[in-house]
């Protein structure tokens, strides 16, 4: 039975509270958050604790939210509690932001609550993390839960329910029946609102409520809402472990690449448990979706299993996820993307100054062989651009180093790779796509490769973060082209920093 010892008890066992805590409430006027301030507000006292009640109109229900906001307000006037309301379009939002109404609602709700607590925090001179924030989910909750993340396919972190604590969200009425609750408010002489969208079977969360659990209790087992509880606390404990497992796989095994890309090494994946495995793509996911501020709500145990079967697939392979993310297998590592960030970022390469100079004076042990310079052989340079070139060229005509360089400029230029390109090798030339596979480049990256080219013919292809010492990768130039005991004028190339 619900009541104040009770009540009391599951919070100081479960270290909810402390003595002159602030917490901020999510009251939306049903029975279970009337509840739960009404409980609080009578220990509010003896543990010298703060209440700020928080109300949302989603802009769903009209009149009827309405009334919702008025009793809210008017409850906490009674109460003598700080009371703030907010107003959103949630229809909207999730047309806007591709979310379901539930989520969009969700991440609106704490968007409120963050933004109370933060106020408070500002106010008071207080630690913004030390103020709790109190949401009244319930044992039904927890067990509707349960069995929504079963229906979707979701693994044992979907079978440890809704959690009684996660860093500063507390839920003091976890260990009480949605029963015992109304039971409470009965006999305490407290109305409460009835939220009319509840009754209708219009969300999965109401079909399993009105429908599925009734079922159940009545035919299978009165004590099933209990025994899910149970079960939940047990999945809890090992969720924990394989969690732990693979946060510390990650902190080894997870590269942060700019600002949306992931790379999971993909031999280390590999060689761990499966279930290990699932919880390590389940983790970079959740990194994944952290950037675009949302949940791992909706992505299912079916999507984390497709993930698995890509590490395992050949290389070039991807997956299309919610919200713009893209999976890939590429090489040694699984790369997590969002798309939706890159595009709307429009990372774009942009192209460095490039200086030549021609040299007819030098030592070939002079040569380089790395960095931002490169020695060509110019005369087969030169001998390319008449061939590749459109418009004639009079050799004859060239008749000091000026006259060379401005004909390097007309007809060699600097680009990102295109269709077409090639790069003399010694047994002929290799298209750069096979240039690219042969080098084991991963797709993400491709993009970013340079090349000085006549034509689509590569005189040299590299990238940047290669050429200036950052990273390793393709830093290659044409055979044609290369330095030998014959070469009598050398054109030397130079890529400046941006």
């Amino acid at each position: 039975m619900l009541d104040i010892d009770t009540f009391s008890h599951f919070i100081e066992d479960n270290n909810l509270i402390e003595k002159k805590d602030r917490i901020v409430l999510g009251v939306s006027g049903g029975a279970d958050s009337i509840c739960l301030l009404h409980t609080l507000s009578r220990i509010q006292k003896a543990l010298e604790i703060r209440l700020f009640v928080v109300h949302i109109n989603h802009g769903i229900r009209g009149e009827e939210a309405s009334r919702d906001e008025n009793y809210v307000k008017k409850f906490c006037e009674k109460l003598d509690i700080c009371f703030f309301s907010f107003h959103y379009d949630i229809p909207g939002i999730a047309k806007e932001h591709k979310l379901s109404e539930e989520e969009a609602g969700r991440k609106m709700r704490y968007e409120a609550f963050e933004s109370v607590s933060k106020d408070i925090a500002l106010k008071e001179g207080l630690d913004y993390n030390k103020i709790k924030i109190a949401v009244a989910h319930n044992k039904n909750d927890n067990a509707e839960t349960i069995l929504h993340n079963l229906s979707r396919g979701s693994g044992i972190s979907g079978l440890k329910g809704i959690l009684v604590r996660n860093k500063n969200i507390i839920r003091p009425l976890l260990a009480f029946s949605r029963d015992e609750i109304e039971d409470y408010l009965k006999r305490n002489s407290i109305d409460y609102m009835t939220d009319s969208t509840n009754l209708k079977n219009d969300y999965t969360r109401n079909i399993l409520r009105n429908e599925v659990f009734p079922i159940l209790e009545k035919n299978v087992n009165s004590n099933v809402i209990n025994n899910f509880y149970k079960s939940s606390k047990i999945a809890a404990e090992a969720d924990e472990f394989f969690e732990s497992s693979a946060i510390k796989f990650c902190e080894k095994n997870l590269k942060i690449k700019g600002k949306y890309e992931f790379l999971l090494d993909k031999e280390a994946l590999l060689n761990e448990f499966h279930i290990i495995g699932t919880y390590i793509i389940r983790y970079t996911l959740r990194k994944v979706l952290k950037s675009k501020e949302l949940g791992i709500k909706d992505i299912g145990m079916v999507h984390i299993e497709d993930i698995c079967n890509l590490a395992k697939s050949e290389n070039g392979k991807k997956l299309d996820l919610k919200y713009g993310i893209k999976v890939y297998n590429e090489y040694e590592n699984i790369r997590f993307t969002d798309e939706d960030k890159k595009e709307s970022d429009n990372e774009k390469i942009s192209v460095p100054e490039i200086n030549y100079k021609i040299l007819d004076n030098f030592n070939i042990k002079d040569i380089p062989k790395a960095g931002n310079i490169r020695w060509l052989d110019f005369d087969k340079v030169l001998e390319n651009i008449v061939k590749y070139n459109r418009k004639s060229i009079c050799i004859n005509s060239i008749i000091n180093k000026d006259d060379m360089i401005k004909i390097i400029q007309e007809n060699i230029v600097i680009r990102g790779c295109e269709s077409g390109d090639f790069i003399h090798i010694k047994s002929g030339r290799k298209a750069v796509k096979k240039l690219f596979t042969d080098g084991k480049i991963p797709l993400n990256i491709r993009g970013e490769y340079l090349v000085v080219a006549i034509g689509f013919d590569i005189l040299w292809i590299f990238r940047e973060s290669n050429i200036f010492g950052e990273e390793a990768g393709l830093d290659r130039t044409g055979e044609l082209y290369r330095i030998d005991e014959n070469t009598k004028n050398i054109l030397k190339i130079e890529v400046s920093r941006r």
